[in-house]
């Protein structure tokens, strides 16, 4: 295998966390007795860039044609995604005509806001998801991104002022054809924003969780200069925000179009003590991974063997990770309470654990609920006390701990 980024194929594996199925591959009631299908889910340095990646790529058919995750349905996201639409604008003044275009655009809920501002929109979603926008009026292209659609999006649409890419920037294959896609649709003086899960919170807050099949890289800011200055382009501002657990948001231009500014050093030196280009940080990161594996597996089995009940709250991706990796199935959960109805009544991936209304958790008062979006604690553990539920609550990340 070749480097995402620098095609050097000077790769050292540093965590293998076993067989998974994608991670939003849910199981309706029928299908439980049909072995799903897993790949392996296997972590890879470049000793040369430093970037972090996956070893392996599941076809992005199995993964995407039938999507479970809607932008909108977190409250907490959407507030994140009005803000990031308003940032921009703010900082770089579009015209009423100028077009914004976001790569990966879920159920359009960031286009609507830069519409709601007047600005023509277009989004590019392979999914089911993108019927969803298109219902609610958000012109969206049923498509993966690469140079090929972005040619006919450039004939049919012209060249745009903003284009945006969330949390999306690492799940296409082929980075050399989105990024010649980018500068084909990106007019000359224009500016590419894109927002990803940032390695250095990763690594700082043991968030192996964030590794999952959708995730094929995981970049610091030094991995994302060198891709865009391979590409002519460069990385002009950047900063670290909390979405998603911890994210960087890149702010990448044609090259000289843009001031850079100081930002750029204060990450790349904060980089530098984080050890980020050391592969024994991410040794030391693995071994990190295997304990707390160990320690949540005998804080569950303690609670189990005590006979009190355990359930789990929320069913992103990431949790998937933790639940194949940790063999947490439906023997240590009863189910996993959820208020997205895409997902209500059928079955985690892999570890095949029921997922129920939220409303189940105020209803029943199980003893213990493990919390699987933990890197939304406390706005989820507000949130659910004060619905009423009176039980504890395990947090798994990044040292399991009962509230």
């Amino acid at each position: 295998m070749n480097c995402y980024i620098c095609s050097n194929n000077n790769l050292s594996k540093f965590l293998d966390l076993g067989m998974h199925p994608p991670p939003l591959n849910f199981v309706s009631k029928d299908d439980l007795l049909t072995k799903q299908e897993t790949f392996p889910l296997q972590v890879y340095f470049c000793n040369d860039c430093g970037l972090v990646q996956l070893g392996d790529a599941v076809d992005p058919n199995i993964m995407f044609k039938n999507y479970l995750y809607t932008s909108g349905v977190s409250t907490a996201f959407k507030n994140h995604l009005s803000n990031f639409a308003e940032t921009l604008i703010d900082k770089f003044s579009p015209n009423k005509n100028d077009l914004v275009i976001d790569i990966a655009s879920n159920d359009g809920t960031l286009l609507n806001f830069f519409q709601n501002f007047g600005l023509r929109v277009l989004g590019i979603e392979p999914s089911n998801i993108a019927d969803i926008a298109n219902e609610n009026g958000i012109q969206t292209v049923k498509e993966f991104f690469n140079e090929s659609i972005a040619k006919n999006i450039l004939k049919n649409h012209g060249q745009a002022k903003i284009i945006t890419i969330t949390n999306a920037f690492a799940h296409i294959k082929d980075l050399d054809s989105i990024m010649n896609g980018i500068k084909l649709l990106l007019n000359e003086n224009g500016v590419f924003v894109s927002e990803s899960q940032y390695l250095g919170d990763i690594i700082e807050k043991l968030e192996y969780d964030t590794i999952y099949h959708e995730h094929l890289r995981y970049y610091s800011l030094r991995s994302l200069v060198k891709l865009f200055d391979i590409h002519g382009m460069e990385v002009f501002d950047c900063e670290r925000i909390s979405s998603h657990g911890g994210s960087i948001r890149v702010y990448a231009s044609f090259k000289g179009k843009f001031s850079k500014t100081e930002n750029i050093k204060q990450v790349l030196d904060t980089e530098d003590k984080l050890k980020l280009l050391s592969f024994t940080t991410y040794e030391e990161f693995a071994n990190r991974v295997y304990e707390n594996r160990k320690k949540l597996n005998d804080l569950l089995k303690d609670i189990k063997l005590s006979e009190k009940t355990i359930v789990g709250i929320s069913a992103p991706a990431r949790s998937s990770t933790v639940l194949n990796f940790c063999n947490i199935d439906s023997t240590v959960l009863d189910y996993v309470a959820e208020k997205s109805s895409l997902k209500i009544g059928k079955f985690t991936p892999g570890s095949h654990i029921e997922v129920v209304n939220d409303e189940k958790l105020i209803e029943k008062q199980p003893d213990f609920a493990l919390l699987l979006s933990w890197h939304l604690s406390d706005s989820i553990i507000s949130k659910i006390k004060n619905d009423g539920y009176k039980g504890k609550i395990i947090v798994p990340l990044p040292d399991p701990k009962i509230i």
